[in-house]
């Protein structure tokens, strides 16, 4: 039998719970919505012509996938910061919005204190700490997290806090359109997922179980385009931190300028890498007819692949299907390595060497 189907020995790998975080994404979502509806944005919020979102790995992944889901309907510039500093055009115009799950990100705290500085408009979306105490000390609009469906405590699994946090609070700023239909639709979606690729669901029957077999000691390239983007830097998030897995991501079109020439050395490649493409029908022709022919040529390499076509007949849909699927393939990649998907010595231990608090939530645990 297959560790995969070995539900005790996972428990027993899983020690603080990534698997319940993963299965309660749905609820995440319905939470951090609930919790935003209460959240007041000032109409003088919707006074602005440039938009700012920052965030660090986890904290950071519902601007990704507001950036590539809406990039052709926003109006207004937008740029996503991970980093330090705002640019140098941010002023009163500009609508800053903050990412922090811990509240003690050094990057975003800077870029909170800049908002304030230069006078922008500017939101917090945290579970507390220091940036929600500056939101609170300067009368800004605050999401604060209340993580009850992230047993895992881990900042990058609290991912539909964060994203739904993010787009119903841009909602409310009039950046983009986002309604209690569009959640009920991509929860719905999320729960047949849950159903399909849960422990439960034996390895012949499970989707994400074989591709996770299938990216067993590989490195794992991502190739997708346009809305999925965000989604596939939210998957390779979690590859990287809980099955412990080097992997990277190329976009469509760029990747066809450049990639396909570095794949022919060195010749071990054939044996270390495999892509996992990211197919949809809401792609333009020309990005399908792309993404095809990269296929052939990855082949004609010698090089494994494996190509998820999303099924949701919306864009955030997409993203949110890709996100959950995601979320159970590198969970059993983690169990396949036999590896606990929740610490993360060396971001602890380089934090610890930077002299950069760990958050509220690694103390309690």
């Amino acid at each position: 039998m297959t560790i995969l189907d070995d539900i005790k020995k996972m428990k027993s790998i899983d020690k603080s719970d990534v698997y319940g975080s993963i299965e309660q994404l749905p609820q995440q979502c319905i939470h951090a919505y609930g919790d935003c509806e209460t959240v007041m944005v000032p109409e003088s919020y919707i006074d602005i012509n440039k938009i700012v979102l920052t965030g660090m790995g986890g904290s950071g992944l519902g601007a990704r996938i507001m950036e590539s889901v809406y990039a052709l309907e926003i109006k207004h510039p937008l740029i996503r910061i991970n980093d330090y500093d705002l640019p140098s055009w941010a002023d009163e115009k500009t609508l800053v919005i903050c990412s922090s799950f811990s509240g003690a990100t050094a990057e975003t705290i800077e870029n909170a204190k800049q908002a304030i500085k230069r006078g922008c408009k500017w939101l917090a979306i945290g579970s507390g700490g220091t940036l929600i105490d500056l939101a609170q000390e300067n009368k800004a609009p605050f999401y604060k997290i209340i993580p009850t469906y992230n047993p895992s405590k881990e900042p990058r699994m609290a991912v539909g806090y964060s994203v739904v946090g993010q787009l119903s609070l841009s909602s409310k700023a009039k950046i983009i359109n986002f309604t209690k239909e569009d959640l009920e639709r991509i929860c719905s979606l999320l729960e047949e997922i849950v159903k399909k690729c849960n422990v439960e669901v034996p390895f012949k029957n499970n989707q994400a179980k074989k591709l996770a077999k299938k990216l067993f000691n590989k490195i794992v390239i991502f190739v997708g385009a346009r809305h999925m983007l965000g989604a596939l830097h939210t998957v390779k998030n979690q590859l990287n931190e809980n099955s412990k897995t080097f992997s990277t991501r190329f976009d469509l079109p760029e990747l066809n300028h450049h990639l396909m020439e570095g794949l022919v050395q060195p010749s071990s490649n054939k044996e270390n890498l495999f892509f996992l493409f990211i197919d949809s029908d809401l792609y333009p022709e020309i990005i399908r007819k792309r993404l095809k022919i990269t296929e052939d040529v990855v082949e004609k390499l010698g090089i494994g692949s494996y190509t998820f076509k999303v099924a949701a007949n919306a864009k955030l849909s997409q993203a949110f299907e890709f996100i959950q699927f995601g979320g159970f393939v590198n969970f059993y990649l983690g169990m396949l390595y036999q590896t606990d998907p929740a610490p993360i010595p060396w971001v602890d231990y380089f934090k610890n060497r930077l002299g950069q608090p760990l958050g509220q939530w690694k103390k309690s645990k």
